[in-house]
């Protein structure tokens, strides 16, 4: 007579055959959770970077429409403005153009203080009609050129490069 022994199993036992496979289930999940998590990581210092990039622009944006609402104020006298450089002394006359060299270097010191690195700005004023003395009912516009540059740190690697951003504007007497 032959005799078989079976074993009895609780409910919640594993078979010899299925042991170690909840192991390997719970080693490939890690192992897609950690390559989701580098993914998110990368995502999140590119994001980083572009919105330090945004606050730059920010930046640059209102102190070139500062130095643009200045000019407005002052639009009888836009070539005033011209050469206007933020690195170099205010070439303007103080018994001239005594608001232009005021607007020059509270300009300066905007720029100065506006916490990018290496920013300069520059503008420029140029006559887009003939000129007005010649012939009086041209309307005497003139093209506005605000230029401002600044350095940047790239985060990948260590050296600084330099953004530029240019805002014209066409001012004409009222």
């Amino acid at each position: 007579m032959k005799r078989t022994i079976r074993s009895q199993r609780l409910p919640g036992q594993v078979t010899p055959l299925q042991q170690g496979f909840t192991l390997l289930e719970v080693m490939v999940a890690a192992g897609v959770l950690s390559i989701g998590l580098l993914g998110l990581a990368g995502l999140s210092g590119m994001s980083l970077g572009k919105n330090v990039d945004a606050n730059d622009m920010t930046r640059v944006t209102n102190i070139a429409a500062d130095m643009a609402e200045r000019i407005q104020s002052n639009r009888q006298r836009v070539l005033d403005y011209h050469n206007t450089n933020t690195g170099v002394a205010c070439a303007q006359n103080v018994s001239t153009q005594r608001m232009a060299l005021g607007d020059c270097t509270q300009w300066q010191t905007l720029v100065a203080n506006s916490g990018l690195a290496g920013a300069n700005g520059v503008v420029t004023a140029a006559r887009l009609d003939p000129d007005p003395t010649a012939n009086p009912v041209t309307m005497n516009r003139f093209l506005v050129t605000i230029t401002v540059s600044w350095q940047t740190m790239r985060t990948d690697v260590s050296t600084a490069r330099t953004k530029t951003a240019v805002f014209t504007s066409i001012v004409s007497p009222e």
